[in-house]
């Protein structure tokens, strides 16, 4: 059984600088460009060597890419995946990794995922240094992800023009003309857990939210009142 891994601090692997190593990366079960919104989704990546035969012992480093931002295979903000070969990786053939069923949560939102192989190496990450020919390591899709239920939005005349991150604060427009309404405001990742709650008074014009703490990713706005909930997505670099 192959033993996958994550990292997020960079390490240091030997490979021979002579050979020239070349990964393409794709998904299993969907073609670059394809718009999904399965639930759940074939999350299973295939790594191809276009280049000379990989020894043992080498490592390739891969991932997701979500909106630009680095992704495990198992969703997590910040991290990559990496194998330590444990028979040569011969040119032409194959390598298979990830969930054939990943679960993302009911965020409402569009994402563009990329299938992504580094290359050789976690000094691979996160420019593609040392493999011979980068076009062909990233294959990208849209995927909409499962919807929440925003009925009941419209009765409050809320209008969120823009939700965003400035100087570690979370900015809520709000153009709507109701009057100011209690809101519960959750902060979701990529993998469904809520990792910020607050309540606020959600009054026309600008509200602003203190953030805890978050690491780099995308994450959900989750803005709930007695009539329903209405989600917003936030990159927080």
């Amino acid at each position: 059984m192959k033993k996958i891994y994550t990292l997020i601090a960079i390490m240091a692997f030997t490979f021979s600088a002579s050979a020239q190593f070349d990964l393409s990366c794709e998904f299993a079960a969907y073609t670059a460009g394809a718009t999904i919104n399965d639930d759940p989704m074939d999350g299973t990546i295939v790594i191809t060597n276009e280049g000379d035969d990989i020894p043992i012992g080498d490592t390739l480093t891969f991932g997701y890419i979500i909106d630009g931002d680095p992704y495990s295979l198992a969703l997590d903000a910040g991290y990559y995946n990496f194998f330590v070969t444990e028979e040569v990786f011969v040119s032409g053939t194959t390598l298979a990794f990830g969930s054939d069923a990943l679960a993302w949560a009911a965020l409402g939102i569009t994402v563009e995922i990329c299938a992504t192989a580094y290359g050789i190496g976690a000094l691979a990450v996160p420019d593609f240094t040392g493999d011979t020919d980068p076009s062909n390591n990233s294959s990208c899709i849209s995927y909409e992800l499962p919807v929440v239920d925003d009925s009941g939005i419209e009765d409050l005349s809320l209008e969120l023009s823009n939700v965003y991150v400035a100087a570690g604060q979370l900015m809520i427009v709000n153009d709507g003309a109701n009057d100011d309404v209690q809101a519960n405001l959750n902060i979701v990742n990529m993998n469904g857990q809520i990792v910020q709650t607050e309540n606020f008074v959600l009054a026309s014009g600008t509200s602003i939210v203190e953030l805890n703490n978050l690491t780099t990713g995308i994450y959900i706005v989750a803005i709930e009142t007695e009539e329903g909930v209405i989600t917003r997505k936030i990159s927080i670099q």
